[in-house]
Parts: structure tokens; C-alpha cells; sequence
């Protein structure tokens, strides 16, 4: 009876610290998208004053912007989500019963799981193809294309995540994170 007692706790504590190590993950998301958005407004106000006083502009700068832009918008998603913060069209979902809301929760929470995890598995694809190839994106700046993947590999697999999560909350009987 000790043993199971504590086998218990044991299992709670080690939830608890997953959950709160996956908390931390999803703030860290929305910090890093915070910190990304802010040194896109610095660069691109660097890049006017700098036209504007007559001097040269920052060459790489628009096209830093678009890669600031495309890496904070994916990193913030699965935080947004988190927070229950996400764009949403509940229009539907406000005229039905309760039940009939609640299985329409968990039918929009599996589809997203799904596609999201199709979408991870298919960045995946790109960039190890992209990788093998050796595949590089010239502009101004000349990179390796499959890093423009890791933003929505890493995306993907944490919405995935976190409506599985929300699958599991919502099912009749679970309570859990």
C-alpha cells in the first residue's frame, strides 16, 4: 500500500514537472516571437532613418524582416494555442447544445492533431531532401533552404502536442494536462 502510495506522488511530482517544463517551453515561444518582432521594428526603422539621413540602407534587411517575420509567426502559433489566445470562428459552435459543443471541440481538436502532425512529418520531408540535396536559397543572403523548415517542424509538432492535449482534456472523464 506504501509502495503504491508513493509510486503515486512519485507520478504526480514527475507530471507536474513535465507539465511545468512544457509550460515553460510554450513561454519561452512566445517570449522568443516577442523578441523576434521587436528586433524586426528596430531593423526596419534602422533601415529608414539610415535611407532617410542619406546614407546607404541595410541590404539584407527586407529580407531579414521576411525571415523574422515567418519564424515569429510560427513560433508564436503554438503558444497562442496554449493560451487559448488563437484565432477561432465559433459562430457554429455558440448556437448548438452543450454536448453537441463539446464533440465538435473534440472533432476540431483531432483534425488539427492530424493535420498538424501531417504538416510536421511533411516539413520534415522537405528539409531532409532539401538537406541531402544540398539545396541553397539565394538573395541577398545565401542560406541552406531546408533551415527555412525548422520554424514549421517545430511548430507543427508542438500545435500537434497541444491539441492532443486539448483532445484529451476534453474527453468525458479527464481532467488532465
Amino acid at each position: 500500500m506504501a509502495l503504491q502510495e508513493a509510486a503515486a506522488a512519485q507520478a504526480v511530482s514527475f507530471g507536474s514537472l513535465r507539465y511545468r517544463y512544457y509550460h515553460h517551453l510554450m513561454n519561452a515561444c512566445g517570449l522568443v516571437a516577442a523578441l523576434l518582432l521587436g528586433a524586426m521594428a528596430l531593423l526596419v526603422c534602422a533601415d529608414v532613418v539610415l535611407r532617410n539621413v542619406g546614407g546607404s540602407s541595410i541590404a539584407w534587411s527586407t529580407e531579414m524582416t521576411e525571415y523574422i517575420l515567418m519564424v515569429a509567426t510560427f513560433v508564436a502559433a503554438p503558444w497562442l494555442l496554449y493560451l487559448g489566445d488563437h484565432i477561432r470562428v465559433d459562430v457554429l459552435v455558440r448556437e448548438v447544445s452543450a454536448p453537441m459543443r463539446r464533440r465538435l471541440e473534440l472533432a476540431t481538436d483531432l483534425l488539427c492533431f492530424v493535420i498538424c502532425a501531417v504538416l510536421a512529418w511533411q516539413a520534415l520531408a522537405v528539409a531532409r531532401d532539401a538537406a541531402a540535396q544540398g539545396s541553397l536559397v539565394f538573395k541577398v543572403l545565401v542560406i541552406p533552404e531546408w533551415w527555412l523548415n525548422i520554424p514549421m517542424i517545430f511548430a507543427c509538432t508542438l500545435l500537434a502536442i497541444e491539441f492532443a492535449r486539448r483532445f484529451a482534456r476534453a474527453l468525458p472523464g479527464a481532467g488532465g494536462n
